[in-house]
């Protein structure tokens, strides 16, 4: 549950950057242009930006970070719906979602925002058979893990106008040279694998630690671990559960 406030924060952030068409826009001020006395130039920055009030965000992984996401899209009016094969309904009516398939989802969402783990079943979930399904105008945000879309599919889809943007705060290979084709992109905002940072989750991890290695200095089990397997054995050296 570690920085998840920041990531669905992220999330929301980039889902407004490119409805509002916001880099363009500070772009274009920074070239000369200005409102309405530069109309014409600005009519190519604006257009197409849609209300954001009723249109439809498709959240794909309904973990934490996908619940978080739920009423921070709902304070702008957003329609919520999401895919995960491995929750039951429940889930999403409790958290204020729709659940749906992932074609459905594809073809009703405004903004798609990924929101999974990153397993060998759902690397490259995202082909380009699933972005051809996207609406033309529609937005892919990922801030979960860069795989979860196939990223040469995502190039094809953005350069030739199958969707209108993306926002992404990861790459594959958690890196970007500066001839990456992506960057060539005009509707495209990167982030730089940023979603997880505030003030508040530095804290937070140093914080969870420390403490964990209190734990185990008192000979308790610790609250984060990566062997579990190793447990029992932990235990019956150095303390209790």
């Amino acid at each position: 549950d570690y920085c998840i406030e920041e990531v669905a924060e992220h999330s929301m952030a980039l889902i407004l950057t490119c409805a509002r068409r916001i880099l363009r826009l500070d772009k274009a001020v920074r070239k000369g242009n200005w409102g309405f006395p530069a109309r014409h130039e600005m009519l190519e920055v604006w257009s197409p930006i849609f209300r954001i009030k009723g249109q439809t965000l498709g959240i794909i992984g309904f973990g934490r970070v996908g619940r978080l996401l739920v009423p921070k899209a709902k304070g702008f009016g957003l329609r919520v719906i999401a895919f995960d094969p491995y929750l039951p309904s429940n889930v999403f009516k409790e958290s204020g979602a729709e659940s749906v398939t992932l074609d459905n989802l594809l073809r009703e969402s405004d903004y798609i925002s990924v929101n999974a783990a990153l397993t060998e079943e759902n690397r490259h979930l995202l082909g380009i058979e699933e972005f051809r399904k996207m609406k033309p105008t529609a937005y892919f945000i990922n801030c979960a893990r860069a795989e979860l879309a196939d990223e040469e599919a995502l190039y094809t889809a953005l350069a030739n106008g199958y969707i209108a943007g993306a926002g992404l705060d990861l790459v594959k290979g958690e890196s970007i040279s500066l001839d990456h084709p992506l960057l060539k992109l005009e509707n495209v905002i990167f982030t730089a694998h940023s979603a997880w940072y505030s003030e508040h989750s530095i804290s937070e991890i140093k914080r969870r630690g420390y403490g964990n290695i209190g734990r185990v200095f008192r000979g308790e089990w610790p609250t984060w671990f990566i062997n579990p397997e190793v447990k029992d054995k932990f235990l019956e050296k150095w303390g209790k559960a």
